[in-house]
Order: C-alpha cells, then structure tokens, then sequence
C-alpha cells in the first residue's frame, strides 16, 4: 500500500515538519501549514494513487501507468514523486492558485515554478499563494 511507503518516506524527508500521520485511515498524512488562508495540506492513500489536497485551493493526483512495474515499483515511484512535489512546495517553488468562490471552493490549481521555462501569466480574479503566504510576483525570479 501506498500508505505503508509514504509515512516513512514523509518522516525521512522531512523530520523538522510537525505532519500527523493516520496508519490505518486517511488522511495518511496531514499538515497544518503556518499560513492558514490555504488550508490544511492533506495526503491521501487512494489505492494505485495518492492525493495531495490543499484543502482551501485544490488538489492533486500522483499516480504511475507504467505497466511495466509491479504494483510495489509503481506504489514507490507514486511517493517519490509526491516526496520531489513536497519539496518543491515547502521551497516556495509551488505557485497555488483559485478563483474565490461564494460559500464554496472556487476553482483552483498549481503551477511548478520550479519546472517551468518561463514565469506564470497571473490571471484576473485569482488569488495566488506560495507554501509560505501570499504571492509576490516580485519574489520569485
């Protein structure tokens, strides 16, 4: 199971970080971030997938479509690459992102600043975060 990979591999990566860790429910893992307009950053054991939600912006899936793996080398690559995007996301490398909605999540997501060529195009009528607060387009070069 993903879970049984993804607690340790949390714990390793990141021991100074204060995650609670669920070993036989989900969330797996659960973090309280310092800035709290974003939410909760929730990990979950989907079975063949994990879920990464930031619960007041989005979420998203990590999963592995390579047949050629066992079920164990799949379930590892689906934590390693949640491992690199966690990283990413605590660096400040993470550009979050929603359009405010009226008693509801409005529509959100996240751009790899880390990744990408060239800087995000900020859209009217979203709110932008990193891990660490709001946005600063000019803190990012």
């Amino acid at each position: 199971m993903i879970r049984d990979l993804l607690i340790p591999a949390i714990k390793e990566a990141f021991p100074d970080l204060p995650f609670s860790f669920s070993p036989s429910s989900n969330p797996v893992a659960k973090l309280q971030p310092s800035f709290g307009a974003i939410g909760t950053l929730d990990i979950y054991d989907d079975e063949g997938e994990a879920t990464v939600d930031i619960t007041e912006v989005t979420h998203g899936h990590f999963s592995c479509f390579d047949t050629s793996l066992s079920g164990e080398q799949r379930d590892r690559k689906i934590v390693e690459d949640v491992i690199v995007f966690l990283r990413a996301l605590f660096a400040d490398r993470v550009l979050l992102f929603r359009t405010p909605g009226r008693g509801q999540r409005g529509i959100g997501g996240w751009f790899r600043l880390d990744i990408s060529p060239k800087p995000p195009t900020l859209d009217a009528g979203r709110e932008y975060f990193l891990w660490s607060g709001p946005y600063d387009p000019q803190q990012v070069a």
